[in-house]
C-alpha cells in the first residue's frame, strides 16, 4: 500500500498534499515570517480511510512528499548549484536576473559525448556565482589560461555591468601570488582588474599586500596600474598570529619530523594552551633558548627573524577584505622561499576564511600554483579542507596553474569544474581528466588542437537543454552535463589584459 501511495506522490502538483481519503491528513506548513518553528501534525488516528490508509500514513507521507511546501527538494538544490549553465537552461533552472546572480563565461560551440556533439540554439554560457564551487584552470603559457581566470574574476567582483549579468552582491576576493622577486618582476595580473577597456565600468578597488623588505620597489612596479591600486606591507597584529599561525610560519607539519629545537618550540604552545598569548609564548622561548646550542639557536633566530618581519603591534586602520574588493597577497621577495611563501599564505587564507563580511561571499584564487604549491602540506590541507566546507564559508576556490600535475589528485576530486586549455603533455591529461566522471575519449587530441581562448569544460553537474541519450531526434530537455563535456571559447574581459605576449614586430 505504501508503495502505491509513494508513487502517486510522484505525479501530485507542488501546491501541496492531494487529500483523496474521507480523514484529512494534518499538513505541514511552512513556518510563519517570524521564522518560528511550525507545529508537527497531531497524534496518528486508528481510523482507515476508503484505500485502507490510516491517519498515520497520511502525516508520514508528508515527510516523503517532494512537493510539500517548506521542503528544500534535492533536485532543486542541484539547479541552485549548478556552477555552469546554458542559456537555453537558463530559465527553466531558475536562473531569473531578480532571484538569483550570474555572469557572461563565453560563448558554447558544443556538447560532446561519445557518439556525438550537441549545439545549443543559444550558445551564451554562464558561470553561477551566486553558489560555492571550485575549479582548476590549466593550459601553457599563451593558451588563455590567465584571461579565463580574470574573466571569472570579474564576474564576481564588477557589479552593474549589464553585459556582464546580474551581480547585485559582489564578492569579496583574495589572490595568493608569489614570483621570484628583483628588478625584473612583473605585476600580478589579477591587479589589471583595477583598470577597465571600457567607460562606465565599475572596477574594484585592488590593494596588495607584500613583504616589507621590499615595499618601495614592489609600489614602483605596481604604480602604471594607477590610484585604484594600493601597495601596503603585509603585517599580522598579535591577536592573529594564534598557534596554528605559529606552526604555519614556522612551516612545522608534525612534531615527529621537527627538529629538536622546534620541539621546544611545539611544547611550549602545548603547555601555554588556551592561555596562549604573543608576549607569554615569547617570554618563555626566550627561556629555553639558553639550552640551545649556536646552531640550534641560528635555526631558530631565522625563523623568528622571519616571523618579525611580518609581525605588527598596530591594528590596522582598514579592513583587509570587503565585498567588491580584490586583495592580493604578492610574495615576489628574492628572500622569500616557496617553503616560507606557503606559511604565510597559508596564515592569509585562514584570517580570509573566518572573516566576517555578513552575508557576502568569497572567492580564493590560488594563482600559478605550480610554483610554490607542492612545496607545502600545510597549504595543501587548508585547501583540501576549504574545498570540504566550502558551502558552510561561502567560498569558491579557483586554483590556476600551468602544470596541473603539482594539484594534488585529493584536491582534484573535490573541484566541480575544470577549464582545460591548450597543452600537448599526455601526463598533463592523464592527471586531471581521471578524476572527472567525463568520456572523454578522443578529447585529447582536440586538447592539442585548441584555439587561443578556447577550453574544454568538464562539469559533470552543469545544466543543458540535451536530448535524451539514443535518441536523437527527442526534444531538448533540462538535463545535467553528466559523463558529457563542453568546447567553449570564453568571452572578451572588460578589463585590461596585463599577460599579453610581448611581440617584437
Amino acid at each position: 500500500m505504501r508503495g502505491k501511495r509513494v508513487a502517486s506522490s510522484a505525479r501530485e502538483t507542488n501546491t501541496g498534499l492531494v487529500n483523496k481519503a474521507p480523514v484529512k491528513a494534518q499538513l505541514l506548513t511552512p513556518p510563519p515570517p517570524s521564522h518560528a518553528s511550525p507545529r508537527l501534525p497531531s497524534p496518528a488516528s486508528s481510523n482507515y480511510s476508503e484505500q485502507g490508509e490510516t491517519q498515520e500514513d497520511k502525516d508520514e507521507f508528508q515527510l516523503l512528499d517532494e512537493g510539500t511546501p517548506g521542503i528544500i527538494e534535492s533536485s532543486d538544490h542541484e539547479l541552485k548549484t549548478a556552477p555552469i549553465f546554458t542559456r537555453d537552461a537558463r530559465l527553466p533552472a531558475g536562473f531569473c536576473p531578480h532571484k538569483s546572480q550570474y555572469g557572461l563565461l563565453g560563448s558554447l560551440i558544443g556538447i560532446k559525448d561519445k557518439t556525438r556533439m550537441e549545439v545549443q540554439a543559444d550558445a551564451r554560457l554562464y558561470v553561477n556565482t551566486n553558489a560555492p564551487f571550485s575549479a582548476i584552470v590549466c593550459g601553457v603559457p599563451g593558451s588563455g589560461k590567465s584571461h579565463t581566470v580574470s574573466v571569472l574574476l570579474e564576474n564576481m567582483i564588477i557589479p552593474n555591468c549589464k553585459p556582464l549579468g546580474p551581480l547585485e552582491k559582489p564578492l569579496a576576493g583574495l589572490v595568493l601570488h608569489f614570483g621570484t622577486g628583483g628588478d625584473n618582476c612583473h605585476p600580478c595580473e589579477a591587479a589589471y582588474l583595477a583598470k577597465s577597456r571600457y567607460i562606465g565600468v565599475q572596477v574594484p578597488p585592488v590593494r596588495v599586500y607584500v613583504s616589507r623588505s621590499v615595499l618601495n620597489r614592489m609600489r614602483r612596479i605596481y604604480a602604471p596600474l594607477g590610484d585604484n591600486v594600493t601597495v601596503e606591507p603585509l603585517m599580522f597584529t598579535e591577536d592573529e598570529l594564534d598557534a596554528q599561525a605559529f606552526l604555519s610560519m614556522m612551516s612545522v607539519e608534525s612534531s615527529e619530523s621537527a627538529p629538536l629545537y622546534m620541539q621546544v618550540f611545539l611544547s611550549i604552545l602545548r603547555e601555554l594552551g588556551e592561555n596562549y598569548t604573543y608576549e607569554k609564548f615569547l617570554e618563555k622561548l626566550e627561556a629555553q633558548c639558553e639550552e640551545f646550542s649556536k646552531i640550534q639557536r641560528a635555526h631558530l633566530d631565522q625563523r623568528m627573524a622571519l616571523l618579525k618581519l611580518f609581525t605588527s603591534t598596530q591594528p590596522h586602520e582598514q579592513p583587509r577584505f570587503s565585498p567588491g574588493q580584490l586583495t592580493i597577497v604578492d610574495l615576489s621577495d628574492p628572500f622569500i622561499d616557496p617553503k616560507s611563501a606557503c606559511g604565510l599564505f597559508e596564515i592569509v587564507t585562514r584570517i580570509f576564511t573566518r572573516a566576517d563580511l555578513g552575508n557576502a561571499g568569497k572567492v580564493l584564487l590560488v594563482d600559478e600554483a605550480h610554483k610554490y604549491l607542492s612545496a607545502s602540506a600545510g597549504l595543501t590541507e587548508s585547501l583540501l579542507s576549504l574545498s570540504r566546507q566550502m558551502r558552510h564559508y561561502g567560498m569558491r576556490v579557483i586554483i590556476s596553474s600551468q602544470e596541473p600535475t603539482v594539484v594534488p589528485p585529493v584536491l582534484l576530486d573535490l573541484c566541480s569544474v575544470a577549464f582545460m586549455h591548450r597543452f600537448s603533455s599526455r601526463s598533463w591529461w592523464d592527471h586531471v581528466s581521471k578524476h572527472f566522471s567525463a568520456d572523454l575519449s578522443g578529447a585529447f587530441d582536440e586538447i592539442v588542437r585548441l584555439k587561443t581562448g578556447q577550453a574544454i569544460v568538464l562539469a559533470p553537474s552543469a545544466l543543458a537543454m540535451l536530448r535524451r541519450s539514443g535518441e536523437p531526434d527527442s526534444d531538448p530537455t533540462l538535463h545535467q552535463l553528466g559523463r558529457r563535456y563542453m568546447l567553449a571559447k570564453i568571452r572578451k574581459r572588460l578589463t585590461r589584459d596585463g599577460g599579453a605576449s610581448v611581440l617584437v614586430v
